[in-house]
């Protein structure tokens, strides 16, 4: 019979308990060791065995003296946001940006350049590789644990390649991890758009809690979700769960790249908004996302119209993910989220409350995303910090590799800067 439940032995336990320390420190920031006991529920001498592993490698630094109960002071410990970084890309149909990122998830420098129509899969991994080798560069003195890359769905993790992506051919051609891997000689974190969105949200919101369900909306290019359910995020059997994108709203509809008819992003992405907003004003693909922007936001009728006719059938989208996840929160965020707002999220509300068991929406909220730009840059860096988090050992404890022979960082995934 086919082994399905495995217990934890003492090395499980030991990262679970380094795992709890180093998520307390990203919400602290700074903080105690008596601290990190008591939050953790850890016992001071565990607190202090795990925080002096993190001081060898260098992952946390004292940084001063805390004045804790009755004036006592104590040694205050934080991330090493100093020496350590992660790498963040997403790529996306029309634009990509790049990153670096410290341990808090903070952005150290962000770029984000313009794909032009035409370009191929090939050619945009050639500019990507071209500007995130030239921003590490300007850092030499960070070391670069690991890239998160956040990528257009379906993805099939189990192939490591994209599926396919509507507008930009090649992509199904390219095995995406190993030639990352290959280039920065780092592990490679590859999630969808949504769902690096959605565990950046989660990772921040502070109206969730690790028992909630939080479904992330990326109302852009194209349209996924990304489902956490227990602190977790829901991937499939593929990767490929959440693509609500591709989900039938009109059985008669046109033919999808994807194969399916009628599916929701070929109705209210930023692709069609722009291309149904060049047809009502007989232009031929002269407009670009910037002007149809600027329209809605001088309200002209036209563009305010097609805008809400967008957020119309997102509502139809986000009403289907409430009857099958029957989220605690639905956050929106992306491009079309920001085009106008206020508008947007009543538009949306409104029409799931008119369609949705009044019970189930008495718990749950729809809110727009704290990110204004580049949400998914944000969560491709935080898909990578949750890596090193999860499995700090692997990363910087030498006994971990066999040919490890460094002493600091796992030899197998050198500083980027060597590669260069």
């Amino acid at each position: 019979m086919k082994e399905t439940m495995r217990g934890l032995n003492q090395g499980n336990i030991q990262n679970l308990n380094r795992s709890l320390l180093l998520n307390l420190l990203r919400r602290e920031k700074v903080c105690a060791r008596t601290a990190l006991a008591e939050h953790s529920g850890l016992k001071q001498a565990t607190v202090t065995h795990i925080i002096n592993d993190f001081m060898n490698w260098n992952l946390v630094k004292e940084v001063g003296l805390l004045t804790g109960v009755k004036g006592r002071r104590s040694i205050a410990i934080s991330l090493n946001t100093e020496d350590l970084a992660v790498a963040g890309i997403r790529i996306a149909r029309q634009n990509f940006s790049v990153g670096l990122f410290n341990l808090y998830g903070e952005a150290v420098m962000i770029r984000r350049t313009s794909i032009k129509h035409g370009q191929n899969a090939r050619e945009i991994m050639d500019m990507v590789f071209h500007a995130m080798d030239k921003m590490i560069r300007q850092f030499p003195d960070k070391k670069i644990l690991a890239l998160g890359l956040a990528i257009p769905g379906p993805y099939n993790r189990v192939k490591g390649r994209i599926s396919v992506v509507t507008e930009v051919e090649g992509w199904a051609d390219i095995p995406l991890k190993d030639e990352f891997m290959e280039h920065y000689k780092i592990p490679v974190i590859i999630e969808e758009h949504a769902n690096a969105a959605a565990l950046a949200q989660f990772w921040y919101s502070k109206e969730t809690n690790n028992t909630d369900v939080l479904v992330y909306v990326a109302f852009a290019q194209g349209i996924g979700a990304g489902i956490v359910n227990n602190g977790a995020l829901l991937t499939g059997s593929t990767g490929a769960a959440g693509e609500i994108g591709h989900t039938t709203i009109d059985i008669h509809g046109p033919r999808c790249s994807c194969g399916n008819y009628g599916c929701l992003e070929g109705y209210c992405s930023s692709i069609t908004f722009v291309k149904k907003l060049n047809e009502a004003f007989g232009k031929k693909d002269e407009l670009t996302f910037s002007d149809a922007v600027l329209l809605v936001r001088k309200k002209d009728p036209t563009a305010v119209k097609l805008y809400m006719e967008m957020c119309d059938y997102l509502s139809i989208g986000i009403i289907n993910v409430i009857n099958s996840f029957n989220p605690r929160a639905i956050v929106i965020g992306d491009e079309m989220a920001h085009v106008n707002p206020t508008l947007m999220l009543e538009r949306v509300i409104s029409n799931v409350q008119k369609r949705v068991v009044p019970q189930t929406m008495e718990t749950t909220s729809i809110r727009l995303s704290s990110y204004k730009q580049d949400s998914m840059v944000y969560g491709a860096a935080i898909i990578a910090i949750n890596d090193i988090f999860q499995n700090p050992a692997y990363y910087f404890d030498p006994e971990q590799d066999p040919q490890g022979t460094d002493g600091t960082l796992h030899s197998h995934f050198r500083n980027v800067r060597f590669s260069l």
